[in-house]
C-alpha cells in the first residue's frame, strides 16, 4: 500500500500576510490586512494536478472578482481578460519558482484576494478576508483534493 498523497494548508498567524507579500504586489495595491493561509504542494503534484486546484479553487471562490495576474510588478504582457489563464502558465515555470508572480482577485475597485507562490516554488500563499478563506477556500481545495486523491491536512 503506497502513502496517500497529502496537501497540507497552514492558517497563517494574523498579520503574517503582510509579512511575505511581495514588493511587486503591495505596489498593486494589495490589502496587507488580509488573514492567510500557506498551500504546501505535494511532492508528487505535477504541473496540471496544480494547475487543476488552481482552477478549481478560482472557479469556487472567484464569482464576480476579476482576476488580474501580475510579474514582476507589471500586468501580464498577454491581452486576456481574465489573468487565471496567464497564472495558470506560469505554473512551475522559472517566475513562479522565483515567487515573481501573482494573482489578484477584485470586485469592483477593491482586491478581496491574493494569490502567490513562495520563491522556493513548494508553498502558494493565499490571502484574504478570513471569511472567504474559511467558508469558501478550504473547502474549495477539500472538494478538489478528493477528486485528486490527495488527503487534506489543515493545521
Amino acid at each position: 500500500m503506497s502513502d496517500p498523497v497529502e496537501v497540507i494548508v497552514f492558517r497563517d498567524e494574523p498579520g503574517e500576510f503582510a509579512d511575505v507579500v511581495p514588493d511587486f504586489v503591495t505596489q498593486a495595491g494589495a490589502a496587507l490586512s488580509f488573514e492567510s493561509l500557506t498551500l504546501q504542494w505535494p511532492e508528487a503534484a505535477g504541473i496540471e494536478e496544480k494547475q487543476r486546484l488552481l482552477r478549481f479553487v478560482a472557479t469556487a471562490t472567484g464569482e464576480g472578482r476579476s482576476r488580474v495576474a501580475r510579474s514582476l510588478g507589471k500586468l501580464d504582457a498577454g491581452s486576456e481578460a481574465d489573468g487565471m489563464a496567464s497564472f495558470l502558465r506560469a505554473v512551475d515555470g522559472d517566475s513562479w519558482w522565483l515567487g515573481d508572480v501573482a494573482i489578484k482577485f477584485d470586485a469592483g475597485d477593491s482586491t478581496e484576494m491574493i494569490w502567490f507562490p513562495g520563491s522556493d516554488g513548494v508553498f502558494l500563499h493565499i490571502g484574504a478576508a478570513a471569511s472567504l478563506l474559511d467558508f469558501t477556500v478550504i473547502p474549495a481545495i477539500h472538494e478538489i483534493a478528493i477528486v485528486l486523491d490527495w488527503q487534506l491536512t489543515v493545521q
